[in-house]
Formats: structure tokens, sequence, C-alpha cells
């Protein structure tokens, strides 16, 4: 008796076994298989791989679609910022300055992730003919640490292949690689190569503008702040990198005046410390300036120019990309409408 339950015990072991390494051998040669996929398309078009030479990305969400932009040859100039960025056009730069502009705006990226953009952009155009950087609050932070809950995704625009294959075997990826098989078979079109996006589509003038209800005044500050902004040093080291005759524009982006800093606030002096930082990367470099229309006046008074308190509409749009080609063209010396 127990000489047969002992042989029924091995049998069936041996079935589990058997069972299990089947099991094994078909993942293994699953995960092959979508790794091959993976390979041959580059679902996030970084370039790192894609065997089939598909051009363009089906990918609308910025974090991850600028990647494809950012390396792209037909280019060989930049928009780099989050949002306020947005509606700078870069069709409307190319034009009046003869450069091959690309939008990389990524919405709600800190500047640490901007900067990855930037990086990575630079290192696949040596010999960049302008970059135009928007220098909003958070780039006049006071340290350079990366928020418990940044999404930005780092590991897209770093040098690792590794890292950009760990991120590979998941539903987003497998989706995004069906959209560029699509495109390589001609039956979807890409998104828009020079990155465009025009916000109002969704939120068109008359729809939505801010409060116009001003905040109390912030008492006189006299004291000492920090002139310390490291986030400036981490953009002139990139700066430096980039050829002399490389135009560098550097855009303070508007806000709706209610929450604009009463002038000499503590919050107004760090604000025109932080300016003469980012002054500093652009002093003396041709056909380069710092354009700040974060000021006071008629246009940012006016609710209609606005969809909230940071996001401008077309009409100041329209003068902050006319003040760009003027920095290209006359560098501090530009007369800018605003």
């Amino acid at each position: 008796m127990s000489s047969s339950t002992s042989s029924s015990d091995v049998a069936a072991s041996v079935v589990w076994e058997r069972c299990i390494a089947a099991f094994l051998a078909a993942l293994g040669g699953g995960a092959l298989l979508v790794l091959a996929l993976m390979v041959s398309v580059d679902p996030y078009d970084s370039g790192r791989f894609g065997l089939l030479g598909i051009k363009g990305t089906g990918d609308s969400w910025t974090p991850t679609g600028q990647v494809s932009r950012a390396r792209d040859p037909d280019f060989d100039s930049a928009v780099i910022g989050n949002s306020t960025a947005q509606l700078i056009r870069p069709d409307t730069l190319s034009a009046a300055t003869g450069s091959r502009f690309v939008q990389l705006f990524v919405s709600g990226a800190p500047p640490q992730g901007q900067l990855a953009v930037l990086d990575f952009f630079l290192r696949h155009h040596a010999k960049p003919r302008a970059l135009v950087v928007v220098i909003d609050d958070p780039w006049c932070a006071h340290q350079d640490a990366i928020a418990a809950n940044d999404t930005f995704p780092y590991w897209l625009y770093d040098d690792s292949a590794l890292r950009y294959t760990a991120h590979l075997f998941n539903w987003r990826a497998l989706d995004l690689a069906i959209r560029r098989i699509k495109i390589w078979r001609g039956v979807r079109a890409p998104e828009r190569p020079d990155g465009y996006s025009d916000y109002e589509i969704d939120y068109p003038p008359g729809t939505q503008a801010p409060a116009d209800v001003p905040q109390p005044p912030a008492p006189r500050d006299d004291g000492a702040i920090s002139t310390s902004f490291p986030l400036a040093e981490r953009l002139n080291r990139l700066i430096r990198g980039v050829p002399a005759e490389t135009s560098v524009v550097l855009v303070v982006p508007p806000n709706f005046h209610t929450i604009l800093p009463a002038p000499g606030s503590r919050a107004a002096r760090e604000r025109e410390a932080c300016n003469a930082a980012f002054r500093q990367l652009v002093s003396g470099r041709a056909h380069s300036n710092l354009s700040d229309f974060r000021v006071d006046n008629a246009l940012t008074r006016n609710p209609a120019n606005f969809l909230d308190h940071i996001h401008y509409r077309s009409a100041i749009a329209r003068r902050i990309n006319d003040g760009i080609i003027a920095s290209i063209r006359s560098g501090a010396a530009a007369q800018i409408d605003f």
C-alpha cells in the first residue's frame, strides 16, 4: 500500500513539475515575443531601438510624447517649458527667424523635468540655432530636489537603455506600440510633429476666466533674501555647452494681476533677484535676452486675456511670440511691445 501511494505521489509530482516548466517556458517565450515587438517598434520613439523605421509618435501625453520630437533632426531649435509655454507657436517663430522650432512643453513638469527634456534635445542637436526657455515661478526655488510626488518619466530621457527596457512591459507601452504600427501601415496619422497644442480649443474665449479679486497686499519687506537659485546654475551648465552663436531667449511668463506680488514685498524682491540670476546667463550672448512679461499692465488686468491666473490666452501669446522674435533678432536691445 505504502509503495503504491509513494509511486502516485512521485507521478503527481512529476506532472506538476512538467506543468510548471511548461508554464514558465510559455511565460518566458511570451516575454521574448513582447520584447521583440518593443525592440522593433520602439513604442515611445526614443531612438534607442526601432527596427521598422517608423517616424513620429501616436502619444498625445506630453511627458512621454516629447521624447520623439526632442530627437527629431527636422528641427534645430526648441521651446522648453510647462503649460505656461504651450501657446508659443513654433511655426510662427520658424517663419520669422528661419530656424526650425519644435514645441517641447510638458504639462505639469517641474523645472527638473524640463531640464531633462532640454538635455535630451541637446544630446541630439549639437548645434542648435535657438533655445527658448520659459522661466515661471518654480524655477526660482532655492533648492534643487525632486519632489516625492513628481511623476515625470526621467527614465525616458536619460542614457540608460536598461531603464528604458524595464518600462516596456506594461499595457501603455503596448498600446503605444500598436499606435506606431498603425502609423507605419498608414491607417493612423502621427501627432503633430512640431508639438504645438492649443488649449483654447478646449476652453475657447468667453468660457473661462480668472476671478478679478485682488489679494490683500503684502507688507513691504526690506530684510535679507536668498540669492541662491540652483536651477539657474543647472540651466547655465547646459547653456555653456551650446555654441556661442546659439540664440538663448528666457521668457518670464505673465500672470493675471491679482496674484502679482506687491512692489517692495519679499515675494517681489525674490522674483527680481531670480530674474537677475537668469538674466546673467544670457548677458553678453549674441541674439539672446531675458524677456519679462510678468508685469501689471492693461493686458494682465483684463480677465479675457487669461484662462486662469497663470495660463494666458492667444492675445497675450501673440505678444510673447513677437517678443521672442525681437529678442532673437536684436538680443538685449530688443524693443518689445507688451
